[in-house]
């Protein structure tokens, strides 16, 4: 039976913004938000990837970035929908803005969503490869529990968006925050 080794790669990058905050009225001043692309990932039998696999670990990596780059672009320019990357936390008062639910909103049933598939996966797997008597039980139990999970994570979510309103109800102005979307031109202008 052979070994193989899982090499991963993510790519980051540094996008400058500034907001006034809402609260206190004072500017931010430069922040930076780090934009993270998805993990690439490829299974090698080595434990150095030969050129050919680290060249198309990094093109992987980089094609993930440049869809973040672009998807938070396009989010925020057109819906104001903000990345959860732009931290909302005013450096004066400490107090969040309005316009970071929409990031939370964003995501909200990004985890429950990812819960149930893998328990889906794994009930499948449970019931067709485990070889027992009660495997139609244990496929059930091991969806259940995904099922349990996917509140859990929606709720929590839920309540975080739910407390950030409730901290921004009463603002007097409403901001954006101001991005300085020159800095990852290049990654925009990418095909």
């Amino acid at each position: 039976m052979g070994t193989y080794y899982k090499h991963k790669k993510t790519e980051t990058i540094d996008v400058p913004y500034s907001f006034k905050c809402e609260q206190c009225m004072k500017d931010s001043g430069k922040l930076t938000a780090v934009i993270k692309g998805m993990e690439a990932e490829v299974n090698s039998n080595y434990r150095e990837l030969e050129y050919n696999k680290q060249q198309q670990l990094n093109e992987m990596a980089h094609k993930n970035l440049v869809r973040e780059v672009k998807d938070s672009y396009k989010n925020a320019t057109e819906k104001n929908i903000f990345n959860t990357a732009f931290k909302d936390e005013c450096p004066h008062c400490h107090k969040p803005q309005s316009w970071a639910v929409s990031g939370i909103k964003n995501k909200l049933f990004e985890n429950s969503i990812v819960s149930l598939i893998v328990g889906l996966i794994v009930a499948a797997g449970c019931y067709f490869f485990s070889g027992v008597d009660n495997a139609l039980q244990i496929a059930i139990g091991a969806f259940g529990i995904s099922v349990v999970a996917a509140i859990v994570f929606f709720l929590v979510s839920f309540s975080k968006m739910s407390s950030k309103k409730k901290q921004t109800a009463n603002v007097t102005q409403r901001n954006v925050p101001v991005i300085e979307w020159g800095a990852v031109q290049n990654l925009l202008d990418e095909k």
